[in-house]
């Protein structure tokens, strides 16, 4: 600590009595709106203003005179005292602003030297640094659960992985990022409205932060997506601290007045090279996410290379469908149907392929998920209907294959506003009745909103159109719901269809499956037969119709009219 004269010029005899500032002077200082004071060159006060004396909560007689680093010991070794004392020794005008944390205020200053010692004008910052720092935290956390936004979280997570990328990482210590969505969020948020979604968030954010360690790092980076960062931390520990998440989603939520459970799935990503950029850390962990979501949501995966090039290789068909539907790289198989009384054609499901270009002719189960998480859905279902309607209307003024024809539509699809109306308008462009058509919908797609879907159903029964309840056994089978519906076919699910020769509970299931149909005044269809004995069982159990490679492949249009004509007098056995 300096308190000493700064200069080795004497004191002068009648420096201890002070002369009084002129009255004129005086005056006009005290009316400055910033403090002033000044010091001699042995560090005493020789004149403070009154705002001076409001800032440092202090009278200027007990100060004028006295030691300022007596008086305020803590300005000594801070960065005031640095100023004040460079000032006075270069004579260089000093500025600095800063906390002085026994006022608890921020104070900008200004020093300028002069031949009797220095003069500070101060004045009192404090909101204008707390509207700062209020801009600052709204700049970098989320308004409604008040967590780290991603901005801040990026910040974060490259700092984070450039100090794990210098440490050695062949110990098996590492930086982790856990990538967390919630699962179904958009139903609850469009079923309950925004203000529960909000809620349901925002509870979410709080148990996180009673539940985290000080050490994770919790961000919220949008939507219904929140971040943790796991530093000096092995695969296990992040394992479980993703499952110890998870658990937090037992106890169901309330909000809104309403109690709405939900889940989780959550994708870790390991920092394994110190090449690793914070985007691509996180980009590692989001595609571990949507691996949990796809394999039942709920769960915890841990990426990996094998990850990555799906990724990539569903990245690359997302990009592709840009040109697919302009190209018409789309096109419809069918699966014939057989009737097990007389083997007559009565029907055949309509099957979505891509004449891809490089890949060639590629299934649903390849395509179909990239397509239902882009922007091109709609544009799907529009195609899918008119595709369906136009062949039926093709084949009918050929005078061949006058059979209904089966479409699958999704939750999503089947619960758009106006699907009805839509497929009677397609269906009238292609002078095609609304009772060649046949909508198959699977349990699932029921389940989500039961209420609206029977509304649907019901819509287009009264339109003519008929509908399936496809994959019938392998979901909910709910008999509540079942007898609520008007459903007019059941599709037998084909894991029943392949155990039949093995099992004999399965035998029992389809001739419980076909009686309930019966009783509800349902047909049913029995999918994926294969062989002549399964065919054989299923029309004694009394199902009605089949399909399955036993009938044919899936084959194109044409294809399926040479078929149909070949076929009418097929017999079964039995």
């Amino acid at each position: 600590m300096e308190n000493q004269s700064y200069s080795s010029s004497p004191r002068p005899a009648d420096a201890g009595a002070r002369q009084p500032a002129p009255a004129h002077l005086g005056d006009m200082l005290d009316s400055l709106s910033d403090g002033f004071m000044s010091m001699d060159r042995s560090w005493r006060f020789t004149y403070l203003n009154h705002t001076a004396e409001r800032y440092l909560q202090q009278k200027r007689e007990n100060l004028l005179d006295r030691d300022i680093w007596q008086c305020f010991p803590e300005l000594a070794d801070s960065d005031y005292g640095r100023v004040y004392r460079q000032t006075a020794a270069t004579g260089q005008p000093g500025r600095h602003t800063d906390y002085y944390a026994p006022l608890k205020t921020w104070f900008e200053v200004r020093s300028f030297a002069h031949d009797e010692g220095i003069t500070v004008l101060f004045r009192d910052v404090t909101c204008d640094h707390q509207h700062e720092a209020q801009l600052e935290f709204e700049a970098n956390h989320d308004y409604l659960t008040g967590l780290p936004n991603r901005r801040k979280c990026m910040e974060v997570l490259s700092h984070a992985a450039t100090e794990a990328a210098c440490a050695d990482l062949t110990r098996g210590v590492s930086l982790a990022v856990l990538f967390i969505d919630l699962d179904h969020f958009k139903e609850v948020n469009d079923a309950c409205g925004h203000a529960v979604g909000d809620g349901l968030l925002r509870d979410f954010a709080n148990r996180l932060l009673a539940m985290l360690e000080p050490a994770v790092f919790a961000a919220h980076v949008g939507g219904d997506k929140f971040v943790l960062l796991l530093s000096n931390t092995t695969e296990s520990a992040a394992e479980a601290l993703g499952h110890a998440v998870l658990r937090e989603f037992v106890t169901p939520f309330e909000a809104g007045g309403r109690v709405v459970s939900l889940s989780a799935s959550i994708g870790i990503a390991l920092l394994r090279e110190a090449s690793e950029s914070a985007e691509t850390l996180l980009s590692h962990a989001d595609t571990a996410m949507y691996a949990a979501k796809s394999s039942g949501r709920a769960r915890v995966r841990m990426f990996d290379e094998a990850l990555d090039r799906g990724m990539r290789d569903r990245l690359a068909l997302r990009m592709d469908l840009r040109e697919a539907f302009a190209a018409k790289q789309f096109e419809l198989h069918f699966q014939p149907q057989l009737a097990l009384a007389d083997a007559a054609p009565v029907g055949a499901e309509a099957l979505l392929r891509w004449r891809h270009p490089e890949r060639g002719l590629l299934a649903p189960a390849a395509f179909l998920e990239v397509l239902l998480d882009s922007t091109y859905e709609q544009t799907l279902v529009d195609w899918l209907i008119n595709a369906v309607c136009e062949q039926i209307g093709a084949w009918r003024r050929l005078g061949v294959c006058n059979l209904r024809i089966g479409f699958n539509l999704s939750a999503r699809q089947l619960l758009a506003t106006g699907l009805v109306d839509k497929i009677l308008r397609i269906a009238s462009a292609h002078d095609v009745s609304p009772a060649m058509l046949d909508v198959e919908v699977t349990e699932d797609s029921l389940i989500s909103d039961m209420e609206k879907a029977t509304s649907v159903l019901a819509a287009l029964k009264q339109a003519g159109i008929s509908t399936s309840l496809d994959d019938f056994g392998s979901g909910y089978s709910s008999l509540g719901y079942l007898v609520r519906l008007p459903i007019d076919t059941l599709k037998i699910d084909r894991s029943f269809v392949q155990a039949l020769v093995v099992s004999e509970k399965a035998s029992a299931v389809i001739r419980g499956i076909v009686g309930l149909a019966r009783s509800l005044g349902m047909k049913t269809v029995a999918e994926g037969v294969e062989t002549e004995r399964q065919a054989a069982e299923l029309k004694d159990a009394g199902c009605d119709v089949i399909q399955g490679y036993l009938i044919s492949r899936p084959l194109p249009s044409h294809a399926l009219a040479e078929f149909m004509q070949l076929s009418a007098g097929r017999r079964m056995p039995g």
